[in-house]
């Protein structure tokens, strides 16, 4: 057996076709790793198929003969073979490292890639700093994206000169609510990047600053705004949302007030009662009282609207409360 698959390595440099692919299907066959090293000519081939064949030898050998037979992959001047050689990389696990520190280098973008996670997996300090120093913008932006990466370098990364990595440091700011200056922030929220969500940072670290930034929203803003509001906040006492009240951005409150029980109560009817209030959010905050339209306070308050002779929209919503009162009493 030893003889025929030395027979076979010795005839993929046969001239004839028929006699390498013979040769080529019997080295699959035999799944031997050692003749890996004879499909190294086959990368330069002029015939495509053989070249192919030659790949997938590597793709299925190679992270068990270890570095050297990808470093043959990673040194080729072929991009398509030094992208094979890429892609295994994270297999070597940390023998792999100098080799994806070579790839940082490589001008092909996708052999940037594939060592850029590589170093990520198990490059350890000296991988995150090169990938963090790289000269390409989406090797900077990974890096930025990995948990290890020290908060430290996420504050230098808002200030990074590719918009790509300072955008991408703002998010990990946020996913990870990382501590930095509001200053460093700002010109973000100025430019109307993630604006909602360097509000909801702020509340958490800086809520004395709420009221300058949400004067400055747009009302695109509002449903962001809500949705936050609905899944994270469960009291009026919240910093963001009484930040959101005295700067008079309204309809997010009174949406995040729809959804709230009686226990809100106060909150809601002083929305109700506000004429700085989109009348249709007042008119929807009454109608989603009709379950309670038959409790003492809800009907003291209808009464008290209507004796102010509010606009025609309240006042049918008012009056439709009084009639489902009505029917819930009988």
């Amino acid at each position: 057996m030893a003889t025929d698959i030395g027979k076979a390595m010795a005839r993929l440099r046969h001239r004839d076709i028929r006699t390498r692919r013979r040769a080529v299907r019997t080295l699959f066959e035999n799944d031997d790793p050692a003749t890996l090293e004879a499909f190294e000519t086959l990368l330069d081939d002029e015939d495509a198929w053989f070249v192919s064949k030659a790949l997938d030898a590597y793709r299925r050998w190679a992270p068990l003969v270890g570095p050297s037979a990808v470093r043959t992959l990673m040194d080729h001047q072929n991009a398509e073979v030094r992208r094979c050689g890429a892609n295994l990389l994270a297999a070597l696990g940390p023998q792999g490292v100098d080799l994806a520190l070579q790839g940082l280098a490589d001008i092909d973008r996708v052999v940037q890639k594939k060592s850029s996670q590589a170093l990520l997996a198990h490059g350890g300090t000296e991988g995150m700093t090169a990938l963090l120093h790289h000269g390409a913008p989406s090797v900077r932006a990974m890096a930025m994206r990995h948990p290890s990466v020290h908060e430290e370098s996420v504050i230098e990364g808002l200030s990074d000169p590719s918009l790509t990595v300072q955008t991408t440091a703002l998010e990990v700011v946020f996913s990870r609510d990382l501590k930095t200056s509001l200053a460093t922030l700002l010109p973000f929220f100025e430019a109307n990047v993630q604006p909602v969500s360097l509000l909801i940072w702020a509340a958490q670290h800086a809520p004395e600053e709420l009221k300058q930034l949400t004067v400055r929203l747009q009302t695109g803003h509002v449903k962001a705004l809500t949705d936050h509001l609905r899944s994270k906040v469960d009291t009026s006492e919240d910093p963001l949302l009484q930040a959101l009240i005295s700067a008079g951005m309204l309809t997010p409150v009174a949406r995040w007030v729809m959804k709230r029980g009686g226990d809100e109560d106060t909150l809601r009817w002083s929305l109700i009662n506000n004429e700085d209030l989109d009348l249709i959010e007042r008119c929807k905050l009454l109608e989603r009282l009709v379950g309670r339209a038959a409790e003492e306070g809800v009907r003291a308050e209808v009464q008290a609207l209507l004796a102010r002779d509010p606009e025609t929209l309240l006042k049918v919503a008012c009056e439709n409360l009084s009639t489902a009162a009505d029917e819930l009493a009988s």
